[in-house]
């Protein structure tokens, strides 16, 4: 009995010492985290004023800009937060490896789409310009918010796709699988932004491939696919290259 409490008076003593002694930091990032299970969309609908959750003075600001006609896709510009050498227009090769697009134009794109970074920080902000062609559905734990530049399609809202047109808002709910295919000729670009959070290297995107074997989270992929062939007549991502080819 003796020696039991000695060991545990010595455990207890241990405990405390290390108590006391330097901590180390174990907050997780969000790529770390235990994957979540995805809602199957948004819950809100495309809308033609700001969402409260999307308010922003630096995004209001260049929507102000480039509704006053003073900014285009080629001439807006990025903030102090992205570097000079990061300043250009951002594609994807097929095996999702981001590349330049040469003279900043969609038909030079390999997936039809093309991007630049506007910040980094205080929020990620970013801006499309594609044609038509499939995108992959995703989630990702950041709220994230749309504002049409150009061009119109549809867009996954409500458990439905609904019309995303110029001048319209939408705002994603972190965890809200969403799915854009830009389904016409007239293309579609977007104002996109994080409006809790900077720093876009913090962020983890959550595809089909990420969420194998979690089955609550595969079936809502499942039920995404089913709409996407309900409402646009589409097969799974990947399935439908004699429709954006045409």
């Amino acid at each position: 009995m003796k020696l039991k409490m000695i060991f545990g008076i010595a455990a207890l003593a241990s405990t405390a010492a290390v108590a006391q002694g330097p901590q180390c930091n174990h907050a997780q990032l969000p790529y770390q985290q235990t994957t979540p299970v995805p809602f199957d969309s948004s819950v809100h609908a495309p809308q033609n004023t700001m969402p409260v959750q999307c308010s922003n003075p630096e995004v209001e600001a260049y929507i102000a800009d480039w509704e006053a006609g003073k900014i285009d896709f080629n001439t807006i510009q990025a903030n102090d937060s992205i570097a000079k050498e990061q300043r250009f227009c951002k594609t994807l090769d097929n095996e999702g490896n981001v590349l330049e697009a040469k003279n900043c134009e969609v038909a030079n794109s390999p997936v039809g789409y093309i991007w630049k970074d506007l910040a980094d920080s205080p929020v990620v902000i970013g801006i499309t310009n594609g044609g038509k062609s499939d995108h992959e559905p995703h989630f990702h734990g950041q709220p994230e918010c749309y504002y049409v530049v150009n061009g119109g399609s549809k867009t996954l809202a409500e458990n439905k796709f609904q019309p995303l047109e110029k001048g319209q808002y939408f705002y994603i709910p972190g965890n809200a699988i969403h799915n854009t295919p830009i389904l016409e000729d007239k293309g579609l670009g977007v104002m996109y932004w994080y409006p809790n959070n900077a720093h876009f290297d913090g962020f983890k995107y959550y595809w089909r491939r990420d969420v194998k074997n979690l089955r609550v989270a595969e079936e809502a992929f499942d039920r995404v696919d089913e709409i996407r062939k309900r409402d646009l007549n589409l097969g799974p991502y990947g399935t439908n290259e004699a429709f954006f080819k045409k």
